[in-house]
């Protein structure tokens, strides 16, 4: 089953390229002076032989697999690499960079979704194109008796540090 030069090129423009049968062909074989259809043909009938198609799905499968390792060790690399900043923002004390490299380790692992940034800008628009008489009916949905918050003009939180610099 072993294929002339041309014919090999032709299955890798076909494969790895994505080129068009008729195009590999061009490529691969002297079509001067050949007329398009004969070169449609052509390409369509060697397209056809058991050897060829056997040879484009290999080499298909290769390249499939090759991306799939390729992909995978991305992965695991960045991961990696994540975990390594991760540790040495905790070490110096930099809380911040050290959530940042977790949230990314969420993100690559799936762990945590990634969720729109303009999500809860656009409900707050949502929200107010509502009619008054909407919003009350929203409001009596959501709670059968109301509860009245007074507006103190000011925001009260407290925090618990987890991780003490030495």
């Amino acid at each position: 089953m072993k294929l002339t030069t041309k014919q090999e090129t032709f299955c890798q423009l076909v494969a790895i390229q994505q080129k068009t049968l008729t195009d590999a062909y061009i490529e691969a074989y002297d079509t001067e002076g050949m007329k398009q259809d004969s070169i449609y043909q052509l390409s369509s009938r060697l397209s056809k032989q058991v050897k060829i198609t056997s040879r484009i799905n290999e080499l298909r499968d290769s390249v499939t697999s090759e991306m799939v390792a390729d992909v995978a060790w991305t992965k695991a690399r960045f991961i990696k690499e994540a975990e390594a900043n991760l540790s040495q923002s905790r070490d110096l004390g930099q809380m911040n960079p050290a959530n940042t490299s977790l949230q990314l380790i969420g993100r690559v692992t799936q762990i945590l979704e990634d969720k729109p940034m303009n999500q809860v800008t656009g409900t707050v628009s949502v929200i107010h194109s509502l009619s008054n008489e909407v919003l009350d009916q929203l409001a009596a949905m959501a709670t059968p008796d109301p509860v009245t918050i007074e507006d103190t003009g000011s925001i009260e939180a407290s925090y618990k540090l987890l991780d003490e610099p030495e």
